[in-house]
């Protein structure tokens, strides 16, 4: 491809500093270098080449400690005002491969959503799981679908599957069969969205080897493959109150961040497909003379990827900046971006994903074959998806924005 992709999809991002460019044509590079161009061996040794990869990226390059606080050894990118260069980065990593980001995106939700507004003693005990010299393997357990015939607590009509409860001067973790937002088979540590023993949104932190916490079977899935996934069953596991942030307004803060970060993800995966789709459509001809891409309806779908493409990347310029402007302290305010992050947040995935779906038709055998990495975008967009919970799944996300628009209380 001859053209740069900035080049063809205009950004409303607003200005960013050196030090926030030098950090995102950093890991350009390493996108371009150590995957894009090796694409074909990156494929056929994916897990070895993965974890040398990913080390590469948070190790040498640092990543992990970009959203660390200057304070706790980080690069200082923990506040609101970060977000569009946090998510500018997290479309270069997409773009090479979506494991990889949707890690990061894990790592930056839990240090922006609970760590950045919380110096002590929350804040530092998130930081400490990333100060490690090793890569940090996060998860996320976030409230989803019930159990039938089972009352549960509820974040906004959503079920909450974990119970915090508190004895004497202990507060204990339970929950069975519960499924994680990924990487649950190989995590290092988890962070949970659950319910105190007055019912109420909380979140904890919990390190993987703590006693109790107990791994189910590898799960199948469809994609993401490197962040493999297992269910999860806390067995009366004991938690520290330094490791505890009640309130429903954290569990929303993780939600904004999600839905900025892995529409980032989403979006970077989605433009280096468009990258695939542009090379192939350069190359095909009809009954071996007019290119193919000259012909309406041809040119028709491939004016569709590049539509959904173009706007998902101005609606997550919209987000991020809806975000950076965020006063964490305003509850309405609060509520309001979640709300907003929730219908961005599903346009962006829906649309990130018909770009490629529309793509992989008109490819046909080229689109469904592994050589040419467009299904592997398909499933790991798919994924990311599911995972989420409130924007691939339609209707939660349709009662939060009745609730907020129309003050509906009962939904």
């Amino acid at each position: 491809m001859h053209k740069s992709l900035d080049s063809l999809f205009l950004s409303t991002r607003e200005k960013i500093d050196e030090e926030e460019q030098r950090i995102i044509n950093t890991v350009r590079q390493w996108a371009e270098r150590e995957i894009l161009a090796k694409r074909l061996a990156y494929l056929e040794h994916y897990d070895r080449e993965f974890a040398a990869k990913r080390r590469m990226l948070l190790m040498d390059i640092g990543l992990q400690r970009l959203a660390l606080s200057e304070e706790n050894g980080g690069f200082g990118w923990n506040s609101t005002t970060r977000a569009p260069s946090l998510a500018a980065v997290l479309m270069e990593i997409g773009r090479a491969d979506a494991a990889t980001a949707y890690l990061s995106a894990l790592q930056f939700t839990n240090l922006l959503a609970c760590g950045a507004k919380y110096t002590t003693p929350v804040g530092a005990l998130i930081s400490s799981f990333y100060s490690s010299d090793q890569p940090v393997n996060p998860a996320l357990i976030l409230p989803g679908p019930g159990t039938v015939d089972e009352q549960t607590p509820l974040f906004f009509g959503r079920s909450i599957n974990v119970r915090l409860i508190h004895k004497g001067d202990e507060d204990i973790l339970v929950g069975n069969n519960i499924r994680t937002a990924g990487c649950g088979a190989i995590a290092d540590h988890f962070c949970v969205v659950c319910a105190d023993s007055d019912g109420k949104p909380c979140i904890t932190f919990v390190p993987a080897d703590a006693q109790g916490v107990q791994r189910g079977n590898i799960l199948k899935e469809t994609g993401l493959n490197a962040c493999t996934n297992a269910d999860i069953k806390f067995n009366n596991v004991r938690i520290s109150r330094e490791a505890i942030l009640k309130g429903s307004d954290a569990v929303e803060r993780i939600y904004i961040w999600l839905n900025l970060f892995l529409g980032a993800v989403s979006i970077g995966a989605a433009m280096n497909f468009f990258e695939i789709v542009y090379d192939w459509a350069n190359t095909r001809t009809i009954k071996g003379c007019s290119i193919m891409k000259d012909n309406p309806l041809c040119a028709s779908v491939l004016a569709e990827v590049a539509e959904e493409i173009a706007i998902a990347r101005f609606l997550i310029d919209d987000l991020a900046r809806l975000i950076s402007k965020m006063t964490v302290t305003n509850v309405q305010e609060m509520q309001h971006v979640y709300t907003m992050s929730q219908i961005l947040g599903y346009r962006i995935q829906q649309g990130a994903l018909r770009a490629v779906n529309r793509g992989m038709e008109l490819m046909g055998s080229a689109g469904y074959a592994r050589e040419w990495h467009a299904e592997k975008h398909w499933r790991d967009i798919k994924t990311i998806q599911s995972y989420l919970c409130g924007v691939g799944a339609e209707v939660p996300v349709k009662m939060d924005t009745a609730r907020f628009f129309f003050d509906c209380k009962d939904i």
